[in-house]
Protein backbone atom coordinates (compact mmCIF):
# COMPACT_ATOMS: atom_id res chain seq x y z
CA UNK A 1 0.00 0.00 0.00
CA UNK A 2 0.95 3.13 -0.81
CA UNK A 3 2.19 5.59 1.81
CA UNK A 4 -0.38 8.36 2.95
CA UNK A 5 0.87 11.88 3.36
CA UNK A 6 -0.71 13.41 6.64
CA UNK A 7 -2.64 16.48 7.03
CA UNK A 8 0.32 18.71 7.64
CA UNK A 9 2.66 17.16 5.40
CA UNK A 10 -0.09 18.17 2.73
CA UNK A 11 -0.46 21.32 3.88
CA UNK A 12 3.45 21.76 4.00
CA UNK A 13 4.09 20.29 0.27
CA UNK A 14 1.11 22.53 -0.85
CA UNK A 15 2.67 25.65 0.20
CA UNK A 16 5.99 24.46 -1.24
CA UNK A 17 5.10 24.31 -4.60
CA UNK A 18 3.23 27.50 -4.28
CA UNK A 19 5.80 29.62 -3.41
CA UNK A 20 8.20 27.62 -5.80
CA UNK A 21 10.76 25.14 -3.25
CA UNK A 22 9.00 22.15 -5.16
CA UNK A 23 9.22 22.54 -9.26
CA UNK A 24 6.29 20.07 -9.92
CA UNK A 25 7.35 19.34 -13.65
CA UNK A 26 10.83 17.97 -12.11
CA UNK A 27 8.88 15.10 -10.06
CA UNK A 28 9.10 11.72 -12.22
CA UNK A 29 5.95 9.31 -12.10
CA UNK A 30 7.97 5.64 -11.24
CA UNK A 31 5.05 3.96 -10.70
CA UNK A 32 3.36 2.46 -7.71
CA UNK A 33 5.30 2.58 -4.49
CA UNK A 34 7.30 5.63 -5.49
CA UNK A 35 5.23 8.19 -3.91
CA UNK A 36 5.55 11.99 -3.97
CA UNK A 37 8.75 12.98 -1.75
CA UNK A 38 7.74 13.85 1.99
CA UNK A 39 8.56 17.88 2.67
CA UNK A 40 10.41 17.90 6.27
CA UNK A 41 7.58 18.81 8.73
CA UNK A 42 10.37 21.73 10.38
CA UNK A 43 10.14 23.92 7.54
CA UNK A 44 9.76 27.95 7.71
CA UNK A 45 9.06 28.44 4.41
CA UNK A 46 8.11 32.19 4.55
CA UNK A 47 11.11 32.53 7.21
CA UNK A 48 12.78 35.88 7.12
CA UNK A 49 16.06 34.61 7.84
CA UNK A 50 15.62 30.83 6.63
CA UNK A 51 17.45 30.43 3.21
CA UNK A 52 16.60 29.28 -0.15
CA UNK A 53 18.05 26.06 -0.99
CA UNK A 54 18.92 26.88 -4.57
CA UNK A 55 19.94 30.33 -4.48
CA UNK A 56 20.86 30.09 -0.38
CA UNK A 57 19.82 33.76 -0.19
CA UNK A 58 17.48 34.72 2.46
CA UNK A 59 13.80 35.66 1.23
CA UNK A 60 13.58 38.98 2.40
CA UNK A 61 17.79 39.90 2.22
CA UNK A 62 18.62 43.19 3.77
CA UNK A 63 15.41 43.83 5.53
CA UNK A 64 17.04 44.13 8.46
CA UNK A 65 19.45 46.76 7.11
CA UNK A 66 16.48 48.93 6.44
CA UNK A 67 14.77 48.47 9.80
CA UNK A 68 17.40 49.67 11.78
CA UNK A 69 17.82 52.81 9.86
CA UNK A 70 14.30 53.21 10.99
CA UNK A 71 14.59 52.48 14.43
CA UNK A 72 17.70 55.33 14.32
CA UNK A 73 14.73 57.40 12.70
CA UNK A 74 12.58 57.05 15.44
CA UNK A 75 14.66 57.63 18.20
CA UNK A 76 15.53 60.89 16.65
CA UNK A 77 12.01 62.04 16.28
CA UNK A 78 10.95 60.88 19.87
CA UNK A 79 14.03 63.09 20.85
CA UNK A 80 13.27 66.10 19.31
CA UNK A 81 9.79 66.34 20.00
CA UNK A 82 9.65 64.99 23.70
CA UNK A 83 13.07 67.14 24.45
CA UNK A 84 13.90 63.67 26.08
CA UNK A 85 16.70 61.32 25.12
CA UNK A 86 15.39 58.12 23.37
CA UNK A 87 17.23 54.93 22.24
CA UNK A 88 15.75 52.33 19.73
CA UNK A 89 17.21 49.33 18.93
CA UNK A 90 15.74 46.56 16.76
CA UNK A 91 15.24 43.15 18.22
CA UNK A 92 14.74 39.90 17.16
CA UNK A 93 12.35 39.69 13.43
CA UNK A 94 10.11 36.18 13.32
CA UNK A 95 7.63 34.63 11.16
CA UNK A 96 3.71 34.32 12.00
CA UNK A 97 0.42 34.68 10.97
CA UNK A 98 -1.66 37.78 11.14
CA UNK A 99 -3.99 36.07 13.56
CA UNK A 100 -1.72 34.62 15.75
CA UNK A 101 0.50 37.90 15.69
CA UNK A 102 -2.56 40.31 17.12
CA UNK A 103 -3.53 37.12 19.32
CA UNK A 104 0.15 37.66 21.35
CA UNK A 105 -0.55 41.43 21.85
CA UNK A 106 -3.07 40.49 24.20
CA UNK A 107 -5.18 43.39 23.61
CA UNK A 108 -3.14 45.91 25.39
CA UNK A 109 -1.57 48.97 24.52
CA UNK A 110 -2.35 51.05 21.16
CA UNK A 111 -1.93 49.96 17.57
CA UNK A 112 -2.27 51.98 14.34
CA UNK A 113 -2.89 50.97 11.01
CA UNK A 114 -1.38 52.45 8.15
CA UNK A 115 -1.21 52.39 4.53
CA UNK A 116 2.08 51.60 2.56
CA UNK A 117 1.46 53.03 -0.77
CA UNK A 118 2.38 52.37 -3.72
CA UNK A 119 2.43 48.61 -1.81
CA UNK A 120 -0.68 46.44 -1.03
CA UNK A 121 -2.20 45.36 2.33
CA UNK A 122 -0.34 48.17 4.47
CA UNK A 123 0.87 47.40 8.12
CA UNK A 124 0.83 47.89 11.53
CA UNK A 125 2.79 48.86 14.88
CA UNK A 126 1.90 48.50 18.25
CA UNK A 127 2.86 50.51 21.06
CA UNK A 128 2.83 47.96 24.00
CA UNK A 129 1.05 49.34 27.70
CA UNK A 130 4.67 50.65 28.98
CA UNK A 131 6.01 52.04 25.44
CA UNK A 132 2.21 53.80 25.34
CA UNK A 133 1.80 55.25 28.96
CA UNK A 134 5.35 56.25 29.43
CA UNK A 135 4.93 58.59 26.10
CA UNK A 136 1.57 59.71 27.61
CA UNK A 137 3.45 60.97 30.91
CA UNK A 138 5.85 62.67 28.78
CA UNK A 139 3.55 64.63 26.45
CA UNK A 140 0.95 65.22 29.70
CA UNK A 141 4.17 66.90 31.39
CA UNK A 142 5.78 64.93 32.84
CA UNK A 143 9.07 66.00 34.94
CA UNK A 144 10.35 62.85 35.37
CA UNK A 145 10.55 59.82 33.78
CA UNK A 146 12.50 57.78 36.76
CA UNK A 147 9.54 55.54 37.53
CA UNK A 148 8.13 54.13 34.29
CA UNK A 149 5.07 52.19 34.62
CA UNK A 150 2.71 50.64 32.16
CA UNK A 151 -0.97 50.57 34.27
CA UNK A 152 -2.73 47.55 33.85
CA UNK A 153 -5.94 49.11 31.46
CA UNK A 154 -7.02 49.35 28.46
CA UNK A 155 -6.11 52.63 27.10
CA UNK A 156 -9.20 55.23 26.44
CA UNK A 157 -10.03 56.88 23.28
CA UNK A 158 -8.89 60.25 24.50
CA UNK A 159 -5.53 58.60 25.11
CA UNK A 160 -5.52 57.31 21.73
CA UNK A 161 -5.97 60.33 20.36
CA UNK A 162 -2.89 61.87 22.40
CA UNK A 163 -0.83 59.34 20.87
CA UNK A 164 -1.30 59.83 17.31
CA UNK A 165 0.92 62.46 16.57
CA UNK A 166 3.83 60.02 17.54
CA UNK A 167 1.75 57.53 15.28
CA UNK A 168 1.85 60.04 12.51
CA UNK A 169 5.55 60.69 12.99
CA UNK A 170 6.61 57.31 12.30
CA UNK A 171 4.94 57.86 8.55
CA UNK A 172 8.43 59.85 7.63
CA UNK A 173 10.62 57.88 9.64
CA UNK A 174 9.25 54.37 7.47
CA UNK A 175 9.03 56.16 4.39
CA UNK A 176 13.04 57.74 4.78
CA UNK A 177 14.25 54.29 5.87
CA UNK A 178 12.33 52.58 2.92
CA UNK A 179 13.41 54.87 0.28
CA UNK A 180 16.28 52.74 -1.09
CA UNK A 181 13.64 50.30 -1.60
CA UNK A 182 10.55 51.76 -2.83
CA UNK A 183 9.09 55.74 -2.55
CA UNK A 184 6.88 54.66 0.17
CA UNK A 185 4.46 56.90 1.45
CA UNK A 186 2.92 55.70 4.21
CA UNK A 187 -0.22 57.44 6.01
CA UNK A 188 -1.95 56.32 9.17
CA UNK A 189 -5.30 55.18 8.87
CA UNK A 190 -6.47 54.66 12.03
CA UNK A 191 -5.47 54.17 15.67
CA UNK A 192 -7.50 51.80 17.17
CA UNK A 193 -7.51 50.05 21.50
CA UNK A 194 -9.96 47.10 20.48
CA UNK A 195 -7.62 45.27 18.18
CA UNK A 196 -10.50 42.58 17.10
CA UNK A 197 -11.85 45.43 15.16
CA UNK A 198 -8.31 45.47 13.45
CA UNK A 199 -7.86 43.94 10.41
CA UNK A 200 -5.96 44.41 6.91
CA UNK A 201 -5.20 40.62 5.74
CA UNK A 202 -6.97 37.33 6.05
CA UNK A 203 -5.95 35.13 9.50
CA UNK A 204 -3.76 33.00 7.96
CA UNK A 205 -1.99 35.18 5.89
CA UNK A 206 2.24 35.30 6.26
CA UNK A 207 3.30 38.19 8.32
CA UNK A 208 6.62 39.37 9.38
CA UNK A 209 7.01 40.84 12.83
CA UNK A 210 10.08 42.67 13.85
CA UNK A 211 10.25 44.29 17.69
CA UNK A 212 12.32 47.39 19.02
CA UNK A 213 13.07 47.94 22.28
CA UNK A 214 12.63 51.68 23.31
CA UNK A 215 14.48 53.39 26.13
CA UNK A 216 14.82 56.53 27.32
CA UNK A 217 18.00 57.66 30.15
CA UNK A 218 19.31 53.68 30.28
CA UNK A 219 15.71 52.61 31.17
CA UNK A 220 13.38 50.64 29.32
CA UNK A 221 10.61 52.33 28.63
CA UNK A 222 8.66 49.97 26.06
CA UNK A 223 8.21 47.86 23.07
CA UNK A 224 7.44 49.04 19.57
CA UNK A 225 6.33 46.02 16.97
CA UNK A 226 6.16 46.37 13.74
CA UNK A 227 3.53 43.62 11.47
CA UNK A 228 3.71 43.55 7.79
CA UNK A 229 2.35 41.21 5.62
CA UNK A 230 4.71 39.38 3.29
CA UNK A 231 2.45 40.05 0.55
CA UNK A 232 3.67 43.90 1.01
CA UNK A 233 7.30 43.23 0.51
CA UNK A 234 7.53 40.44 -1.81
CA UNK A 235 6.80 42.41 -5.11
CA UNK A 236 10.26 44.46 -3.96
CA UNK A 237 12.39 41.54 -2.94
CA UNK A 238 14.69 42.36 -5.87
CA UNK A 239 15.09 46.12 -4.54
CA UNK A 240 16.28 45.00 -1.26
CA UNK A 241 18.89 42.74 -2.88
CA UNK A 242 20.79 45.93 -4.79
CA UNK A 243 21.01 47.86 -1.00
CA UNK A 244 24.47 48.19 -0.72
CA UNK A 245 25.71 45.74 2.05
CA UNK A 246 27.31 46.86 5.43
CA UNK A 247 30.43 44.52 4.78
CA UNK A 248 31.14 46.25 1.65
CA UNK A 249 30.62 49.75 2.68
CA UNK A 250 32.88 49.31 6.13
CA UNK A 251 36.05 49.33 3.51
CA UNK A 252 35.63 52.58 1.82
CA UNK A 253 34.81 54.42 5.11
CA UNK A 254 38.39 53.66 6.15
CA UNK A 255 40.02 54.92 3.26
CA UNK A 256 37.49 57.93 3.21
CA UNK A 257 38.52 58.67 6.95
CA UNK A 258 42.25 58.45 6.11
CA UNK A 259 41.88 60.62 2.65
CA UNK A 260 39.99 63.44 4.96
CA UNK A 261 42.60 63.47 7.90
CA UNK A 262 44.81 64.59 5.50
CA UNK A 263 43.12 67.62 4.88
CA UNK A 264 42.47 68.39 8.36
CA UNK A 265 43.28 72.04 9.37
CA UNK A 266 46.41 72.38 12.43
CA UNK A 267 47.18 75.41 14.76
CA UNK A 268 50.95 75.75 14.32
CA UNK A 269 52.52 78.35 16.94
CA UNK A 270 55.99 79.76 16.97
CA UNK A 271 56.54 80.25 21.04
CA UNK A 272 59.19 82.78 21.70
CA UNK A 273 59.29 82.12 25.27
CA UNK A 274 56.74 81.26 28.09
CA UNK A 275 55.80 83.34 32.12
CA UNK A 276 54.23 82.87 34.66
CA UNK A 277 51.95 86.07 36.64
CA UNK A 278 49.44 86.30 39.02
CA UNK A 279 46.37 87.45 38.75
CA UNK A 280 47.11 90.51 40.91
CA UNK A 281 50.23 91.19 38.02
CA UNK A 282 47.50 91.11 35.32
CA UNK A 283 44.76 93.22 36.74
CA UNK A 284 47.83 96.18 37.31
CA UNK A 285 49.67 95.73 33.97
CA UNK A 286 49.34 99.17 31.86
CA UNK A 287 50.46 100.57 28.76
CA UNK A 288 54.41 101.54 28.72
CA UNK A 289 55.29 98.17 30.92
CA UNK A 290 58.08 95.94 29.85
CA UNK A 291 57.37 92.03 30.70
CA UNK A 292 60.45 90.06 30.57
CA UNK A 293 60.06 86.85 28.45
CA UNK A 294 63.49 85.35 29.70
CA UNK A 295 64.01 84.65 26.11
CA UNK A 296 67.41 84.29 24.90
CA UNK A 297 67.48 85.97 21.12
CA UNK A 298 70.13 83.40 20.02
CA UNK A 299 68.17 80.13 21.23
CA UNK A 300 65.55 78.15 18.54
CA UNK A 301 62.01 79.26 18.87
CA UNK A 302 59.62 76.13 19.58
CA UNK A 303 57.27 75.25 17.30
CA UNK A 304 53.88 73.87 18.37
CA UNK A 305 51.54 71.97 16.59
CA UNK A 306 48.12 72.01 18.69
CA UNK A 307 49.98 72.76 21.78
CA UNK A 308 52.44 70.05 21.21
CA UNK A 309 55.78 70.87 21.03
CA UNK A 310 57.23 69.19 17.38
CA UNK A 311 59.73 71.13 16.03
CA UNK A 312 62.62 74.00 16.65
CA UNK A 313 63.33 76.67 14.34
CA UNK A 314 64.84 80.52 14.12
CA UNK A 315 63.16 83.67 13.59
CA UNK A 316 63.65 85.63 10.59
CA UNK A 317 61.70 87.49 7.59
CA UNK A 318 60.59 86.93 4.17
CA UNK A 319 59.11 88.68 1.55
CA UNK A 320 58.53 91.60 4.06
CA UNK A 321 56.85 89.78 6.21
CA UNK A 322 58.12 87.47 9.97
CA UNK A 323 58.94 84.22 8.98
CA UNK A 324 60.72 80.64 10.46
CA UNK A 325 63.15 78.30 9.65
CA UNK A 326 62.67 74.86 10.73
CA UNK A 327 65.97 73.89 12.28
CA UNK A 328 64.98 70.33 13.80
CA UNK A 329 61.89 67.91 14.59
CA UNK A 330 61.25 67.08 17.48
CA UNK A 331 58.73 64.05 16.76
CA UNK A 332 58.23 62.76 13.44
CA UNK A 333 54.31 62.10 13.81
CA UNK A 334 53.70 65.29 12.37
CA UNK A 335 55.81 66.23 8.87
CA UNK A 336 58.25 68.93 8.50
CA UNK A 337 55.94 71.16 5.72
CA UNK A 338 52.96 71.58 8.41
CA UNK A 339 55.72 74.23 10.11
CA UNK A 340 56.15 76.45 6.91
CA UNK A 341 54.11 79.44 6.65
Amino acid sequence: MEPILSKEEISDLLSAIKCGTINVDAIEDRGPGHGIPKIAKEVDLFGLYSRDETSGEMRIPNLDIVLDVFARNFGTTLTNTLQRTFLVERGEIVTSNFQNSLMELNNKGAIGIYSTDPLKYGCLFHFDNLLAFTLLEIMLGSSSANELMALDRNMTPIEINVLKNTMTGICTDLSKAMKPVVAMKPELIKAENNFRLVNIVDAETEVLVSTFQVKSANEQAGTLRLIIPYLTLEPVREKFKEIVSVTHASYTWGKTFAKEALEMPFLITARSGTLDLSIREIMHLKVGDIVDLGYDPDRPLDILVEDKQKYSAVPGERNGKKAFHVTGAISNSVGEHYGRQ
